[in-house]
């Protein structure tokens, strides 16, 4: 076992902890429901629901997150294929428990629209 795993697990534990916080508040604050990933290097990332979701759907339930978590460095970009990707990062904690994530979301065209 790799000498790296202890602190691996940690950052995770550190995430899930976070992960809790989260999903408490979206209870209380009535943030929509993400798909949530803790990566091994305990980044929390967060992705909004492109199956059950509009389009404009998608982005508020993005905004509603990013807006709660302040999260910064916030880009909004349109792919060739019409596809919109809306990225934001965040930060959790202070110190050693500190936790990086990432609220993102990738917004299809409806379908009867062409991409440009």
């Amino acid at each position: 076992m790799s000498e790296s795993n202890p602190y691996r697990l940690r950052w995770q534990q550190d995430a899930h902890d976070v992960l809790g916080e989260f999903l408490a508040a979206a209870r209380k604050e009535n943030l929509p429901a993400l798909s949530w990933t803790i990566a091994t290097s305990g980044a929390l990332v967060g992705d909004v629901d492109s199956l059950n979701s509009t389009p404009d759907g998608m982005r508020a339930a993005f905004e509603a997150w990013t807006g709660w978590l302040n999260a910064r460095g916030v880009t909004d970009r349109m792919r060739r294929d019409g596809v919109t990707h809306l990225y934001a990062q965040f930060r959790r904690g202070e110190g050693a428990t500190e936790v990086r994530g990432a609220i993102r979301a990738d917004i299809h065209p409806p379908f009867d629209e062409e991409p440009s």
